[in-house]
């Protein structure tokens, strides 16, 4: 196969499996085709992961041929009742101190570590920052370089069950496929797009390029003087 180089998008729903492979140089739709798989739904209307590996095979195959390329990594979109939204709200007292970046990152990190402590069979997908409250006046927006004496946060975690993970994980290391992000379909659904016409996995994709600026997307950790933080990007762009 060639050098083409591609980001391949999978979202599973109730009754199909969408596939997308988006041109990483230009992020044009190459390839999108639907395909049914109902049959793979036991009666407690859970996939049946058994009966999925084929068809998944043979899907990606299909996949592979169509735009000749090998399919190393993926993104997974997932429609599944067991997703949850758990909200929390964080607080900083500032002292009358002027807000930086870094009192947005270390708020919504302790707000993280809190829910893991009391959501350990979770894993969060998504983490959307609904609103940021200073001295009780509500902002859509990082309200930086201004002065307060109370600072806090609501957050909303977007989280799918750690087992349903493992499993969607184990169908595709079986093909030698890494998931490079798991997405929640039930909240690319519920976004407002500017164009609806967009199939899912063009939302999808649209959602991992940020155009959601209150969605917080995490790096790996770097050194600070004062410890270890999360750089957070579209919060700051």
């Amino acid at each position: 196969m060639n050098e083409k180089n591609f980001d391949i998008y999978l979202e599973f729903n109730y009754l199909k499996l969408n596939l997308a492979a988006f041109n990483k140089l230009n992020g044009k739709l190459e390839f999108y085709k639907e395909k049914s798989y109902k049959l793979y739904f036991e009666d407690n209307n859970k996939l049946n992961f058994d009966e999925l590996q084929k068809f998944v095979e043979e899907s990606i195959l299909e996949l592979e041929k169509s735009i000749d390329y090998f399919v190393k990594d993926i993104y997974l979109m997932i429609e599944t009742p067991q997703s949850t939204s758990i909200k929390l709200s964080v607080v900083k007292n500032n002292e009358g101190k002027k807000l930086i970046k870094e009192d947005a990152i270390y708020l919504i990190q302790d707000a993280k570590q809190l829910f893991l402590k009391s959501n350990k069979d979770s894993s969060i997908i998504h983490i959307i920052v609904e609103n940021y409250v200073l001295d009780n006046i509500n902002y859509n927006f990082f309200p930086i370089d201004r002065n307060c004496n109370k600072f806090s946060i609501d957050i909303k975690f977007i989280c799918l069950p750690k087992i349903l993970i493992k499993k969607f994980e184990k169908l595709f290391s079986k093909q030698q496929i890494y998931v490079n992000k798991f997405i929640c379909s039930n909240y690319v659904k519920r976004f407002e797009f500017k164009n609806n016409n967009k199939n899912l996995c063009e939302r999808g994709r649209d959602i991992i390029e940020g155009i959601n600026k209150q969605e917080v997307v995490s790096i790996p950790k770097t050194i600070k003087k004062t410890g270890f933080f999360e750089k957070l990007f579209h919060l700051f762009r």
